[in-house]
């Protein structure tokens, strides 16, 4: 089922935090003498709690941040012939820049990363993403002038015209096979990785992901849990937003691809 760029931007309102939280305690409000809309006000302030919390955050992600990360001398050992960067948004109306458009800060770093590996391994990069509004550049216009004036970089190949997730994988598959390559890096940020990869096993791209920026710590690396992780802190709800964010976009691709 396809659904038009606005009417996902509503759902996405009243089905993740903060709107969903906001609903929940509005009608526990209104039915504040029932149990039910206690028990709503109860459920709004658990959830709002967890989500705002570090230590809810990292249990979060952790379910959703299952590709392990790999090495440079891992990814050196692959058959890729290509880094291959799924991008994700600009920001608008920049007044250091005269009002025009920039990559986002996940963007960039997606960007950032998939330039490291380029100058460890000598890959060539491919960026993938259109205009995410009618009235704004394709994201991989945008990244391949940031490559070109930060770091001197020519990307091999650009798909402007993909929309989502879904289309960065089909229509960067078109590009990959008029390239001749049969395998290719994918960089994205690791809460993002279990959609890019569905989508592009989906394609029929042969990828190794090769996800970076973990929201979660891996139970090897984390260090004990300190009272403050106990605490709500400023910008965890955001974070935790786009958690849930990719995990309400691998249900509703599951659901797609079944019926």
């Amino acid at each position: 089922m396809e659904l038009d760029v606005g009417t996902r931007a509503v759902l996405k309102l009243f089905l993740l935090p903060p709107g969903i939280l906001l609903v929940l305690l509005l009608v526990g409000w209104i039915f504040a003498r029932r149990a039910f809309g206690r028990l709503l006000l109860l459920v709004g302030i658990l959830l709002f709690y967890g989500l705002s919390t570090p230590i809810g955050l990292d249990w979060l992600a952790s379910k959703l941040e299952t590709v392990s990360a790999k090495t440079v001398d891992e990814l050196k050992r692959t058959r890729a012939e290509g880094i291959l960067v799924f991008l994700a948004g600009t920001r608008k109306h920049n007044p250091e820049l005269a009002g025009a458009e920039a990559l986002s800060p996940l963007s960039l770093s997606r960007i950032d990363h998939a330039l490291a590996l380029h100058r460890e391994t000598e890959l060539p990069i491919l960026l993938s993403g259109g205009s995410v509004s009618d009235d704004s550049r394709p994201l991989a216009e945008l990244g391949a002038q940031w490559l070109r004036q930060r770091a001197g970089i020519e990307p091999i190949a650009l798909d402007s015209a993909s929309r989502d997730t879904w289309e960065n994988a089909q229509r960067s598959r078109e590009l990959i096979e008029q390239l001749g390559m049969r395998q290719v890096i994918l960089v994205t940020h690791a809460f993002h990785m279990p959609r890019a990869q569905l989508s592009a096993r989906a394609a029929g791209l042969d990828v190794v992901p090769a996800p970076f920026g973990f929201i979660h710590t891996p139970a090897r690396y984390a260090p004990a849990s300190e009272a403050k992780d106990w605490l709500p802190q400023p910008g965890v709800l955001g974070r935790s937003y786009l958690v849930l964010h990719e995990m309400a976009g691998l249900i509703w691709y599951g659901f797609n691809q079944g019926s």
